[in-house]
């Protein structure tokens, strides 16, 4: 069973350091990113007299636009240099930049914090694709899945917790100071734990590196698409990402415009999101066993099919919620019995994305030849970065046609239903050439 052998990785120093520092990173980006939103929606931060419709797209931009930027040459380096050393370097400076990020909180001052996440979405893009390229790297084939697995599970509650504590302690009386104080403490802990990982040696050390970050993107794509068995898994991972994105766009205007309920169900939503995509990693995980992990795909995406369809149906006739309408608070919607198969549901298609997309991680891990593997899996993150921002877009889209809130729904579902067709026939033809095709 794989729970045995992501118990046994957990101990094991090649692995844990790792699953630490990941979500360690994880929490501080979330908990840094909403404590910055609060205090521009809620208590008034401006910069150079934007307000916050504007100021907040600017702060996500400019977490994303680093990882356009230098998510190739990452991964060029992590071909090159150690990729434990290239963690561990990743993790002291995101030391320095959480100091300067509790200056900027202390000080309000908003350009100092922008600043500061552009250089996280630099850390972040070094990060990834050497954590990614190491994996393969310090784990056997067999243990790829339930490592993923794990990873990915816990980094979705870090993301939850620092959601959760980054929008509540920056209101508090000096919040500031505390969340300052907490993120360059868990910064520090991050570090310390990367620095007991044991070396992830580079592929290809003499291979040269260019500065030119464009061109190093052009290659890397055309890197991943001279590789399609590794291509293939890549994308739809990709699909996942862009799939999250439509969610966190779409909910609170579903929430609000369909289900009459307030911003506490919104929260509440995106909980069971988080949380329902984290069991979802942790059961493949714990049941893919040392072969195949791409059936779990395929269900996955099935349920995503299913799951999807079904909340459009129960809300499709709901009428429009008037802009003055009273509206449910979240705990009164879900007490609410009627409302439970909708709930279940939500839960399920985020059980179904987690299941998803952990076969995929790690089959393009294992299918990565080992001289240029960083390069490929930065091919995936960038890939990640642009379609979740097409995700973004999801809502402009529909409104910009006139069309329900329920339609997302329904292109989750369809886009879905293709992709549970490709990986099913993918499937089967890899059945038919060895008895362990993933």
């Amino acid at each position: 069973m794989s729970a045995k052998i992501a118990i046994n990785l957990v101990g094991q120093r090649r692995y844990w350091p790792m699953l630490v520092a990941q979500s360690l990173g994880a929490f501080n980006d979330n908990f840094f990113r909403y404590a910055l939103v609060t205090i521009v929606a809620f208590q008034g931060v401006t910069l150079f007299g934007l307000n916050s419709e504007m100021l907040v797209p600017i702060a996500a931009s400019a977490f994303t636009l680093p990882i356009f930027l230098f998510s190739a040459f990452a991964g060029r380096l992590a071909d090159k240099v150690d990729r434990t050393r290239i963690m561990r370097f990743a993790k002291f400076a995101e030391i320095w930049l959480m100091l300067i990020v509790a200056c900027g909180f202390m000080l309000r001052e908003p350009l100092l914090l922008i600043v500061a996440l552009f250089f996280m979405g630099v850390q972040s893009a070094f990060f990834a694709p050497a954590k990614n390229s190491a994996l393969p790297t310090l784990l056997e084939p067999h243990e790829l899945v339930p490592g993923n697995a794990m990873i990915s599970g816990l980094l979705n509650i870090s993301v939850l917790i620092g959601i959760g504590f980054g929008t509540v302690l920056i209101t508090r009386e000096n919040g500031p100071l505390i969340v300052g104080s907490v993120l360059v403490g868990v910064a520090v802990i991050g570090w310390i734990a990367m620095r007991q990982l044991p070396p992830a040696p580079a592929s290809n050390p003499e291979m040269k590196l260019s500065y030119n970050f464009i061109w190093e993107i052009v290659r890397v794509l055309r890197s991943a698409f001279e590789n399609p068995q590794v291509l293939r898994p890549l994308l739809g991972a990709a699909w996942f990402w862009m799939l999250a994105a439509s969610i966190v766009t779409l909910i609170p205007n579903f929430a609000r415009g369909v289900l009459g309920t307030d911003e506490t169900a919104v929260l509440l939503f995106s909980a069971l999101f988080t949380i329902g995509a984290a069991i979802g990693a942790i059961l493949c995980g714990a049941l893919s066993g040392k072969g195949d992990a791409l059936p779990f795909s395929v269900a996955g995406a099935i349920g995503l099919v299913i799951f999807n369809v079904d909340v459009a149906m129960i809300t499709w006739n709901n009428p429009p919620v008037p802009a003055d309408a009273e509206l449910i608070p979240g705990m009164q919607f879900v007490q609410d019995p009627a409302n439970r198969r909708l709930l279940i549901d939500l839960v399920l298609a985020a059980v179904s994305a987690g299941l998803f997309v952990v076969p995929l991680q790690a089959m393009a891990q294992r299918r990565a030849p080992e001289s240029i593997r960083g390069r490929l899996l930065a091919a995936g993150g960038l890939m990640n970065a642009f379609t979740a921002t097409l995700g973004q877009f999801t809502l402009a889209a529909i409104a910009f046609v006139a069309l329900p809130l329920q339609t997302a729904f329904l292109y989750i579902a369809g886009v879905s239903a293709i992709v549970a067709i490709v990986a099913f026939i993918r499937m089967m033809k890899l059945r038919g050439q060895s008895p362990s095709p993933s």
